[in-house]
């Protein structure tokens, strides 16, 4: 019953530090997170590179964590585009003459 629940947290842990160290678009996803993840966290994203095993997308949260998460999961794409639309906005807003 130990070796099982030692097991379990040994994959969670594993899946979590795989983005832990993930530094930009220069690491690659292995594992990603299982459930979608509100926009109100995450500060901005990476796509992984293209010669990576799986596609994937780091989410780096306003808290320093990081996350990876499935390019092809709906809940990732309209996060991807609500990210590029607030940073859009923020850009437009912080332009002075």
């Amino acid at each position: 019953m130990i070796s099982h629940v030692l097991l379990l947290v040994l994959v969670g842990l594993q899946s979590f530090t795989t983005a832990q160290n993930a530094i930009g678009s220069e690491a690659c996803c292995f594992t990603f997170a299982k459930f979608p993840i509100p926009v109100k966290f995450i500060k901005d994203y990476r796509e992984t590179r293209t010669d990576c095993t799986y596609p994937g997308v780091i989410l780096f949260f306003y808290n320093a964590r990081r996350v990876c998460a499935n390019p092809s999961s709906d809940w990732v794409k309209q996060t991807m585009k609500k990210i590029d639309r607030r940073l859009s906005e923020n850009s437009t807003h912080n332009v002075t003459v």
